[in-house]
């Protein structure tokens, strides 16, 4: 049961797919409430995860609960006429080297997953590394040898989820963007960055924003993403770290030759190849990441200082590329399956800021509710994300989510975008790729 009453005014830091979703959801389940969307930018936020060119919708997850999420969400985005025509129905392949690993597991635990969910005829297996190449290139396209490649083949069995899609992540949160300015209930203050929550007796009334100007509300939420951690001391719960994404530009020939690939990921190596989309093709690899540790004062005790690491992007810092080891395991990747692509010069390339989720109250600071992720997985749950949060702050979230989202748990992926092995690499430490 809600509540008997909730807050008449909301501030939410972030205008992100939580953000937004969250602000939307409120404006419709009350619509007395007077909500505060805050960002440094205007949405799309340029820098933000929840922007981007091509993200994918799928439900192939090795936790059924995540699986059982982007199913819903997935056929509100198929069932909504704006979101609709941003959305290509491609299918998406999932490849794995078929060695013992973590990454062969999640692999077998998705394919069974996915079996269960779509009908037979939607899912297409490949046992072989021919088959894979052929899924994207046609019958009888020129396999690159071991020799070729001077290692063994990587790209070894998959299976092709045709349900799948991709999606415009930036058009379709202008999508979200202007429903939330067409609510009457719904403000939003860009421009300006919050310099920290304004905490009264330990509960938070507002924020400050760099400007020095106070904005008062019943209840905050901080959906900053992979930038939470500079206004909430989060205990080691999430931890920003990026991955690498690059963009090739592409002829005309090869977009047709490309344009209904399905998008295809490596568990094993962590790259993965988006379709030709307006001239390019967007990859990205799931390194175990790379952080950018700084120093700052502890967001509760003021007399401490604490390290945590914050997003480095091209806004922040002009000019960033992607480190050089990150693009040559990009390249050596890509000769195997896209060797037409593998030497091409990356037309741009960024580090995309990545976390785990995080949906609760704070345990010291009262009106203050967390609502954050940043983990490049989330974009798919925009449809259902926000009632999910309101669920949270009225205290009737699902416990299977509330457990799953809890303030008490160390971060983790549990599979679900799963990372390369290894600890995050601090950018100060490496020189750009430039």
């Amino acid at each position: 049961m809600a509540p008997l009453e909730f807050p008449s005014s909301i501030i939410i830091v972030g205008a992100g797919i939580f953000g937004l979703s969250t602000a939307l959801a409120i404006s419709r389940r009350y619509p007395s409430t007077k909500t505060t969307i805050i960002d440094r930018l205007t949405p799309p936020v340029e820098d933000g995860s929840s922007v981007d060119t091509t993200r994918c919708i799928r439900a192939d997850y090795a936790d059924p609960i995540y699986a059982r999420l982007a199913h819903e969400a997935q056929q509100k985005i198929e069932a909504d006429p704006d979101l609709k025509p941003h959305y290509f129905k491609q299918g998406m392949t999932f490849v794995c080297d078929g060695k013992p690993s973590r990454f062969n597991d999640i692999w077998n635990a998705q394919v069974e997953l996915a079996r269960a969910r779509h009908a037979q005829e939607k899912i297409v297996q490949m046992d072989t590394s021919q088959e894979v190449f052929e899924r994207i290139h046609g019958a009888g396209a020129e396999l690159p040898t071991e020799e070729k490649l001077a290692r063994g083949k990587r790209w070894n069995k998959a299976y092709c989820n045709l349900d799948d899609a991709f999606i415009d992540a930036k058009e379709c949160v202008r999508i979200y963007y202007e429903r939330c300015l067409a609510q009457p209930s719904v403000t939003f203050q860009c421009g300006v960055a919050v310099e920290r929550l304004q905490v009264v007796d330990g509960v938070a009334k507002g924020v400050v924003l760099e400007d020095g100007r106070i904005i008062e509300a019943e209840k905050v939420l901080v959906a900053a993403g992979a930038w939470s951690p500079k206004l909430v001391y989060l205990e080691g719960r999430m931890y920003s770290s990026a991955i690498e994404v690059a963009w090739i530009k592409v002829t005309r020939e090869e977009e047709k030759r490309w344009k209904n690939m399905s998008i295809t990921t490596n568990l094993s190596t962590g790259l993965n190849v988006f379709p030709p989309y307006n001239g390019e093709v967007k990859v990205l690899r799931r390194s175990a990441g790379y952080c950018n540790t700084v120093e700052m004062q502890h967001p509760e005790e003021k007399e401490k200082m604490i390290e945590v690491s914050l997003p480095r992007t091209s806004i922040t810092h002009p000019g960033t590329a992607i480190p050089k080891e990150a693009e040559k395991l990009m390249r050596e990747d890509l000769k195997e399956i896209m060797p037409g692509l593998a030497e091409r010069a990356f037309d741009r390339t960024k580090l995309s800021p990545t976390a785990d989720f995080l949906i609760a109250k704070h345990p010291r600071i009262g009106g203050l509710h967390a609502v954050t992720a940043g983990s490049a997985h989330a974009w798919k749950f925009l449809p259902i994300i926000g009632d999910l949060v309101v669920d949270s702050m009225e205290g009737r979230l699902e416990p299977e989510l509330a457990e799953k989202w809890a303030w008490n748990l160390e971060g983790r992926d549990g599979g679900n975008a799963p990372r390369m092995d290894g600890k995050p690499i601090e950018l100060r430490d490496i020189v750009d790729s430039h």
